[in-house]
């Protein structure tokens, strides 16, 4: 049994394997019961194939601090992963996964709206699968997305509009309850990931722009409950990635929508792959010795 801090987390889990992971978290062969709300910690718990596990992260704000535990197919405990780092990763990693699936394959260019915890790894995700060679940042807090800017090769600007035109990707990580841009100015070619309305009254991209796009979400049940951006625009999501990835991705239109709220069984295909990755590597603490 081992335990991975954030720094060994993150060694162990590279963005490609992370992503490489979400393939296997979006199977057929999984089981997301609901999750639940106990105290000050929220229960995440989950199946992927023969393998399960639960996260259960603090829901205190300025609290960031959590752990997944990952159970063999007997019942035996394989390992626990920092769930804060893990939860980054892997919600880059299926952005990342939808924007190779959704977004046209010569997209060059990427704005990231929200310079947060999430931000970096959205970044890493897309730049994963598409070969960008111009991201610009935007955040309310401008000195935080020159700081991004900074660390990623981008371009940070003061106003969401500008950093979403003419964009083929626009991904979002914040926790606004208005649009963060306007509908007209965005391109009807562009994808965009949404990660960081994840409650009702939650809602980062314009009702006219969800409600025109192909919408793609995680998992229907809970993005049905969720999704703050589907709720206010009443609009109900054309395909999971689920079955995006069992049938095919079939004809749309030209500007896509990805929206995902977060699943267990994320974390439970992710934190496998840095536990393994980990074991192999020696990383991380040995508590069985």
């Amino acid at each position: 049994m081992r335990f991975l801090d954030a720094g060994a987390t993150r060694a162990s889990l590279s963005m490609n394997d992370a992503i490489g992971a979400m393939r296997t978290a979006f199977a057929r062969n999984r089981e997301i019961p609901q999750r639940q709300l106990l105290g000050s910690s929220m229960f995440m718990p989950g199946r992927v194939g023969s393998t399960s596990g639960i996260k259960v992260v603090s829901t205190v704000p300025g609290n960031p601090v959590g752990i997944v535990v990952i159970f063999d197919d007997g019942g035996s405990p394989i390992g626990l992963v920092d769930g804060p780092t893990l939860t980054a990763i892997r919600t880059g990693a299926v952005a990342g996964l939808a924007t190779d699936l959704l977004a046209d394959p010569a997209a060059t260019s990427m704005a990231m709206l929200g310079a947060g915890a999430m931000a970096a790894d959205q970044i890493a995700a897309v730049l994963a699968v598409r070969p960008i060679d111009r991201l610009v940042i935007w955040s309310r807090s401008y000195e935080r997305a020159a700081e991004l800017a900074e660390a990623t090769g981008g371009l940070a600007v003061r106003d969401a509009d500008e950093a979403v035109r003419g964009r083929d990707i626009v991904s979002t990580a914040t926790p606004s309850t208005t649009p963060l841009f306007s509908a007209s100015s965005l391109s009807d070619r562009t994808h965009i990931n949404a990660v960081g309305a994840y409650t009702p009254s939650m809602v980062e991209i314009p009702p006219e722009t969800v409600t025109a796009a192909f919408v793609v979400v995680d998992d229907e049940g809970a993005a049905s409950h969720e999704a703050g951006d589907l709720i206010s625009a009443g609009r109900a999501p054309d395909l999971d990635l689920t079955t995006l990835l069992a049938d095919g991705v079939p004809d749309h239109g030209p500007l896509t929508f990805f929206k995902s709220v977060g699943i267990a069984s994320q974390d439970i295909a992710a934190a496998s792959v840095a536990l393994t990755t980990a074991e192999r590597l020696g990383l991380g603490v040995d508590l069985s010795s």
